[in-house]
């Protein structure tokens, strides 16, 4: 694979994109998902369930370290022909496109909710598609970097909430496990699919400067990642109670509510317009992703106009099929488990045929 010298990236860049593209805007739903069934025990789900980008890593590191300079989908047609690889790969891209669209619609909802509300929905994913679609285009040296930014923003947006546990009551968590293991193991299923798109990995590892450190860089952002998502859904369980967090869309929104900062009257409005820009670099980075498998597939030779046609056909997608919260929580409860499922028999499928032909 040829790679240029200015695209590599660093361990740290590559911690940054994998956070960058697990936590968008969906994370701030995350406590709704897992309290219906797992109740107080929410938190506790939410970290059982980073077992999921934990295999995921594993295998990452293992073909990594098989083949550090041949990403996934070069191995897929190695192992199995142009042919059926090309066609493991085009699901592989859907994976990542499906998730698109939803994407889009939870950032203009938010946008809509907190923000312009006057703004159309076409005048507001045409804008941010421009956006994205630039960062995008830029290759993935640029969206490392963007992703370092926007870590950081992230910790200071979500720092703060550690304000609100003088607010809170113990009793809202209490007791630990009363909710039961069975209904804990039931909310685990939920807040894996948060962690997934994790997978773009299998994508990037060529391009770490240093193919040693795979190892350390994938397990550091699922540490990260999974303590963030542990911390939201704690926090917000801890502060409101479950029976509050299921009449609200945006539970952690209740929580940055509560944040009282003295240089800022209302720190939700400083919360939304960081978590938007936060959310567009995760947008570009699944457009990225989508883009790399498609030139792969097709040889795509105008890259620029492939971008454009691809924003056209999901702000079409979005308009059309994602209106409201309801149709895009309908529409995504099939798309994000028939992402992920079909994801781990992929990427697993590959390291059986690394392991069985051992590079022949």
């Amino acid at each position: 694979m040829n790679i240029e010298k200015k695209n590599l990236l660093t361990p740290n860049e590559i911690i940054y994109i994998l956070i960058g593209i697990m936590l968008g805007v969906s994370t701030l739903s995350l406590p709704n998902e897992v309290t219906v069934t797992a109740k107080q025990d929410g938190w506790i789900s939410v970290m059982i369930g980073a077992a999921y980008p934990l295999y995921v890593s594993v295998i990452a590191i293992y073909i990594s370290g098989k083949f550090p300079k041949d990403n996934i989908l070069e191995l897929s047609k190695k192992y199995l022909g142009k042919y059926i690889g090309n066609i493991l790969n085009f699901f592989f891209f859907l994976s990542f496109f499906s998730y698109l669209p939803s994407i889009s619609s939870g950032v203009g909802i938010v946008i809509r909710t907190y923000a312009v509300p006057l703004l159309t929905p076409l005048k507001i994913y045409s804008v941010l598609s421009f956006a994205v679609v630039y960062a995008a285009s830029k290759g993935i040296k640029v969206l490392g970097r963007i992703s370092a930014f926007c870590f950081f923003i992230l910790l200071a947006i979500i720092l703060p909430s550690v304000a609100v546990l003088k607010q809170g009551s113990y009793l809202n968590v209490s007791p630990v496990f009363g909710s039961g293991l069975l209904n804990i193991l039931e909310a685990t299923k939920a807040s894996a699919y948060y962690y997934s798109c994790i997978e773009i990995i299998f994508l990037i590892y060529p391009f770490i400067n240093d193919s040693s450190k795979i190892r350390g860089s994938v397990l550091k952002a699922v540490g990260i990642i999974c303590t963030l998502y542990t911390w939201i859904t704690f926090i917000t369980i801890y502060y409101v109670g479950t029976t509050v967090i299921q009449k609200t869309i945006w539970s952690f929104f209740t929580v940055i509510e509560g944040v009282k900062v003295e240089i800022v009257n209302n720190f939700r409005y400083v919360f939304v317009f960081f978590w938007i820009l936060i959310e567009l670099k995760s947008i570009a980075l699944f457009y990225y992703a989508c883009m790399f498998i498609l030139e792969d597939i097709l040889k795509v030779r105008n890259r620029e106009l492939s971008y454009v046609t691809m924003s056209v056909i999901i702000i079409g997608i979005t308009i059309i099929y994602y209106r409201d919260m309801l149709d895009r929580s309908r529409i995504g409860q099939y798309t994000s488990s028939i992402s992920t499922i079909y994801n781990l028999i992929y990427i697993t499928f590959i390291a059986i045929l690394v392991r069985i032909k051992k590079g022949g």
